[in-house]
């Protein structure tokens, strides 16, 4: 085919999908003025996501926003909080954020912790955004989620979403933005003044959080990142500006040490390797390893909220003990909404300086497919729900 032929086919092919999604978005400005809505849920844990009607929710807070999700991700903690993961916890908190004596239902539980969306309809005692402002958003574990085509965020769990960005893109970055910020900011404490100083080891370098932690590190102007990823994910891994290392390979101890000693190691995924490289952290140098993979969770569910963090608390000690002894430092960190992360994110969409690593999206007809997938653990990036997808 001739060189004019492939373009001008091209063209057309292109302005068919326009066609088809300004017909969606129609559909969806439609819908808008509804009163129920679809979500994905689950009314027992450990069952199947049910596609269900409801009503969509209200505002119930001055300072919350009701939005409508153009696309949320999957990210790996959905697809264990269906079968109850960290029920006991968010139950715990639910009662303290409703200052209710009695315990509260996490169910039914609707998955989806992020989301790019469209503001619906903003409370009385919200500035910053109104209604039809295109936003980026974190969803607490408290609140049902973004796997719905409604759902209730607060004022300072969003920030504008860029234009140039599409919200499939915008949808990827949130939550695992979070929680890199959570270990290497709020623990860890890498800021402006002395990130270019900082030589940081990510384990587990190309899942959602740890390409989030990446790009924010170099965004912060980090001295150096060094990550651990499967051989095939070396290219994506270097693209974001980190040195890959085959956490499979024989030679991978050695080649750690060889970039060694790190001011920082954020661990994504709890293996020997993460455990072991303790031993490469700066001695006396207020090194820190900071793990995501916490047990706390998984304590509380098994013996409750007391002796759950009693056990949780056992087991940190020991884990720390032997850092401990030579100046080093080892910690959790927890997601938690961070208006001041997400604001940055915005800003480094808008200018380039971050990417939204997608690796695959579904349709929101797809969404157990896409729960399937990332439980598997073995994503490069994200796994992102496009509610436009048909």
């Amino acid at each position: 085919m001739r060189p004019q032929k492939v373009i001008a086919h091209y063209a057309l092919i292109a302005s068919r999908r326009s066609l088809v999604t300004a017909n969606v978005g129609a559909e969806r400005r439609r819908l808008s003025n509804a009163t129920t809505m679809s979500a994905w849920m689950t009314s027992e844990f450990g069952s199947k996501m049910v596609k269900t009607e409801m009503s969509i929710p209200e505002i119930s807070n001055t300072k919350q926003l009701l939005l409508r999700v153009e696309a949320a991700s999957v990210n790996p903690i959905d697809t264990v909080m269906r079968n109850g993961y960290g029920r006991a916890m968010i139950s715990f908190c639910k009662q303290l954020e409703n200052q209710s004596l009695a315990p509260l239902s996490v169910l039914p539980f609707i998955g989806g912790r992020d989301c790019s969306a469209v503001v619906e309809y903003a409370g009385q005692e919200v500035s910053k955004f109104k209604k039809g402002d295109e936003v980026i958003a974190v969803i607490s574990p408290t609140y049902a989620g973004s796997h719905a085509e409604f759902v209730l965020a607060k004022e300072s769990w969003c920030a504008p979403k860029p234009k140039n960005v599409s919200h499939v893109e915008a949808a990827a970055l949130p939550y695992v933005s979070c929680t890199a910020w959570a270990a290497l900011v709020s623990v860890a404490r890498i800021n402006a003044r002395n990130a270019n100083t900082q030589n940081v080891l990510v384990h587990g370098g190309a899942g959602g959080v740890g390409t989030a932690a990446i790009q924010l590190l170099k965004a912060c102007n980090i001295g150096s990142v060094v990550a651990t990823c499967s051989a095939d994910s070396f290219q994506l891994v270097s693209s974001l500006g980190a040195k890959p290392i085959d956490y499979r390979s024989e030679t991978a101890k050695e080649e750690l040490k060889s970039e060694g000693p790190f001011d920082v190691i954020l661990d994504c995924v709890d293996s020997e390797l993460a455990a072991w490289s303790d031993s490469l952290m700066g001695i006396w140098r207020n090194s820190v390893h900071v793990s995501i993979v916490s047990p706390t969770m998984r304590e509380t569910d098994r013996y409750g909220i007391p002796f759950g963090l009693a056990s949780t608390a056992v087991k940190y000690f020991a884990r720390s003990a032997n850092p401990a002894r030579d100046g080093r430092w080892f910690s959790y960190a927890y997601f938690a909404p961070s208006e001041e992360c997400l604001n940055l994110v915005s800003k480094l969409l808008k200018t380039g300086k971050m990417k939204a690593i997608v690796e695959r999206t579904y349709s929101f007809d797809e969404l157990p497919d896409a729960y399937e997938k990332v439980a598997q653990r073995h994503g490069r990036g994200k796994t992102v729900i496009d509610f436009n997808k048909h």
